[in-house]
């Protein structure tokens, strides 16, 4: 089995006297995961993805030039869009177009 590793941030539990301000930094680590998982994670994305982009590939006079997404692995080697959940985390996707 081949495995690649990933760098993983767990967050602490914070102390109980904190009022829910301020959180201590993430314990982090370092956990490998199976790289076929990750293939087959991400093989599902985006042919998902390919579903939902096929309809916007011209818009008016221009044509859809790049799709950027922000994905993240999870610590079971699941692939998902990085979207936003809470406030001060965001997931963009970016479209460019050309004429």
């Amino acid at each position: 089995m081949s495995t690649i590793p990933i760098l993983f941030a767990e967050p602490s539990e914070p102390p109980s006297e904190t009022l829910g301000i301020l959180t201590p930094d993430p314990d982090v680590a370092i956990k490998e995961i199976d790289v076929e998982k990750i293939k087959a994670s991400l093989k599902d994305l985006t042919g998902k993805l390919t579903g939902i982009f096929e309809d916007i590939k011209t818009v008016g006079q221009y044509n859809l030039n790049t799709v950027q997404l922000a994905v993240q692995v999870s610590a079971e080697g699941g692939v998902s869009l990085v979207a936003s959940a809470k406030a001060g985390m965001s997931g963009t996707i970016t479209l460019t177009f050309s004429k």
